[in-house]
């Protein structure tokens, strides 16, 4: 053994130029196929090398990301590369290829900084978002990143082609699933805002604003807005684990672990969710067909507060209140509907006790006879004031204003007779003093000292407290305020004062006395 040492040995010395320059000569060769190596891996078209990497190179290239390499945003770095190509040659390769996107190569100063996620965006035309809002942030039981919205890949929805396009499906199962029906865990104006434009259903043109001043809350209108639940069943679970079971975990837990810690996909697990306008509250239809045939259209625009000669909606408390036809028309007439063939209901004195209460009925008599009283009053006026145009004098263009603000006055008047002013007596008595203003200003133009006909004291808002709710009904003889005994009826019948000089008419039973309203008549 000695002997074969010393051989070598001498054998080196004699020859160790030639080793070293051999040496450093493989040295350079592996150096420099290393360096070759490295770029080709680092290159996109490397990854389609691998047949099953095609559909994914195809996905990338449609994308906005198509200019960036997939190692800039995949850990990949090229010992892990070249054991993926190993495997691939021996045929030892998975199949299902998983390659997580960490959020820090998102983040990289160049691509998506930190500082541009500041600003809100619209995503698909109408959803407010903030990147801020949801990234990094423990929500739901688990911490997001960007792929837990941006995770979008060919294999999910061939429908949708861009690589890390934000799949929606897992924006639904976070707002939606466990939600109350009709609602969003964070509520609709989350996403959507207030709603702004009209819009129109089942034929008639929807203004969402006056709902919105009333806190009428979204549920109440759209009834069902998701499709699927987002449950995850065990077979889902099975997929991966052969033996786990997802109950042996919490739901922070299994978040945490799939979703922060390995980055798998929500629709990995839960079933889907869809979102959309499915299926709108019945009372939005004012359904009185189920009894009648189709002859009560302006009942039912006047009860929802549309359709008068003027561009304002103002629904009716009621219908705010989701109360259908039959909540008030119980009473069923012996004479019924002969050509609808159906039985006839009319409202009952005994359906404002049934919700409301004892003497809740006298408000119905004071809306029969408080709208008998604005009509006769109203058709009066309505008369004077064709009169006073067939008098009147003036230029054609404004003796035109006046033609068309007596056509308003008619409209608006058949308009409330024939829907009945107790469906929606606040906008009853609104179109019926709008299209008088306006007659009365356009009159004006005409003649500067021009005096409008009497419209009645029943329609001034003023009196509306009385005309249509508490003239029979909750009008006391003596009231308690602040301590002492204040004689109501006195000042309303002797003193004649209005509701709205002690009273809030905006906000419904608040008092609003003033000492300088008590000093004109007390010292």
């Amino acid at each position: 053994m000695i002997t074969f040492l010393r051989d070598i040995w001498a054998l080196l010395k004699r020859h160790w130029r030639t080793l070293v320059i051999f040496a450093g000569a493989c040295l350079i060769i592996l150096v420099a196929a290393g360096l070759v190596f490295s770029y080709k891996t680092s290159q996109s078209s490397f990854c389609n090398t691998c047949h099953y990497m095609d559909p994914y190179v195809r996905h990338w290239q449609a994308s906005t990301h198509a200019d960036v390499d997939c190692v800039a945003c995949h850990d990949y770095g090229a010992l892990d590369l070249a054991v993926s190509a190993v495997k691939y040659w021996t045929d030892t390769y998975d199949r299902r290829p998983k390659a997580m996107v960490s959020d820090e190569s998102c983040l990289n100063s160049g691509c998506h900084d930190r500082e541009s996620l500041d600003v809100g965006i619209t995503f698909r035309g109408n959803i407010l978002f903030e990147h801020n809002a949801h990234l990094g942030k423990d929500l739901r039981g688990g911490r997001l990143r960007c792929t837990s919205c941006h995770n979008q890949i060919v294999q999910y929805d061939n429908d949708i082609q861009g690589h890390m396009v934000v799949n929606d499906r897992s924006c639904f199962v976070c707002h939606f699933k466990d939600a109350g029906l009709g609602e969003a865990v964070t509520g609709c104006n989350a996403c959507h805002g207030m709603p702004a434009r009209q819009v129109e259903h089942s034929g008639f043109v929807f203004d969402h604003e006056p709902y919105l001043k009333l806190d009428v809350e979204c549920k109440q209108c759209h009834v069902q807005i998701v499709r699927g639940d987002g449950s995850v069943v065990e077979s889902a679970c099975h997929a991966c684990h052969v033996e786990r079971l997802r109950e042996q975990f919490s739901r922070t837990e299994l978040h945490n672990t799939h979703v922060g810690e390995n980055g798998i996909d929500c629709y990995r697990c839960h079933s889907d969710i869809e979102h959309g306008n499915f299926t709108m509250a019945s009372a939005l239809e004012v359904a009185c067909e189920s009894c009648h045939i189709r002859q009560h259209n302006l009942p039912k625009q006047l009860y929802m507060g549309i359709g008068g000669s003027d561009s304002l909606d103002m629904p009716s408390d009621m219908f705010t209140a989701q109360v259908s036809c039959t909540g008030c028309h119980t009473h069923v007439t012996p004479e019924g509907e002969i050509l609808a063939h159906q039985e006839k209901k009319e409202a009952g004195r005994r359906s404002c006790i049934t919700c409301h209460g004892e003497d809740y009925d006298l408000m119905f008599d004071n809306w029969l006879e408080g709208s008998r009283k604005v009509l006769t009053d109203y058709q009066s006026f309505a008369r004077n004031a064709w009169q006073d145009y067939r008098n009147s004098g003036g230029s054609s263009r404004n003796r035109q204003k006046v033609r068309a603000a007596l056509s308003s006055i008619d409209e608006n008047y058949a308009f409330v007779r024939e829907g009945h002013i107790p469906h929606n007596i606040q906008y009853s008595l609104y179109l019926l003093n709008r299209s008088a203003d306006i007659f009365e200003e356009a009159m004006r133009a005409i003649n500067g000292s021009y005096k409008a006909p009497d419209r009645g004291s029943g329609i001034q808002p003023e009196n509306s407290c009385v005309t249509f709710c508490h003239g029979k009904a909750f009008n006391p003889e003596v009231v308690s305020y602040r301590g002492d005994e204040l004689p109501h009826t006195l000042h309303v019948s002797e003193f004649e004062l209005g509701c709205q000089n002690c009273h809030d008419t905006e906000k419904h039973g608040v008092t609003k006395i003033e000492q300088s309203i008590c000093a004109d008549c007390h010292e």
